[in-house]
C-alpha cells in the first residue's frame, strides 16, 4: 500500500509541475519547480534577508496558497524580531511559486534562504514583478 501512495504523490507532483510549468520557467528548471511546488504545499517558509552593511532580519512568510496557477494565494510575511511588522497580501499563486523557486536556489548556492530581489521592490515600492524568461 506503501508503494500505491507513493506512485500516487509522485503522479499528483507530476501533474501540479506540468501546471505550473508554462508560468514557471518549468522547461528550463524543471527540478527547482518540482521542489518549489512541495514547499507550496507546506504553507510556510523561513529565511533571512541580508541588508547592504547590516544585521540579517529573520523572517517567516506563511500562505494559503491558491489551487491553480491564477488562483489567488493570501500571504503573511512577518519578521520575528520585530513582532508589530506583518504584510499581508495576496498574489497569483504561480507567482508566490517563481519566488520560492529563487528562494530554493539561493539555498542551494550555500547562502541563507532568501526572497529575490524582485519580491522585495514589489513589496516595499510596489514594482511589478516579471519572468525575465517570458
Amino acid at each position: 500500500m506503501a508503494s500505491s501512495n507513493a506512485t500516487d504523490l509522485a503522479s499528483h507532483d507530476a501533474a501540479q509541475v506540468a501546471l505550473y510549468a508554462p508560468y514557471c520557467s518549468g522547461v528550463s528548471r524543471e527540478e527547482v519547480l518540482d521542489q518549489a511546488i512541495h514547499l507550496l504545499g507546506k504553507g510556510r517558509v523561513e529565511g533571512q534577508r541580508v541588508l547592504k552593511f547590516g544585521t540579517p532580519h529573520v523572517f517567516e512568510l506563511r500562505w494559503q496558497a491558491g489551487t491553480s496557477p491564477q488562483e489567488r494565494s493570501s500571504c503573511d510575511l512577518s519578521f520575528p524580531q520585530m513582532p508589530e511588522v506583518l504584510y499581508s497580501f495576496s498574489v497569483p499563486t504561480h507567482q508566490l511559486v517563481l519566488w520560492l523557486m529563487d528562494l530554493i536556489q539561493t539555498r542551494e548556492g550555500g547562502a541563507a534562504p532568501d526572497l529575490p530581489e524582485n519580491f522585495w521592490r514589489w513589496l516595499l515600492v510596489g514594482e511589478i514583478p516579471h519572468n525575465p524568461e517570458r
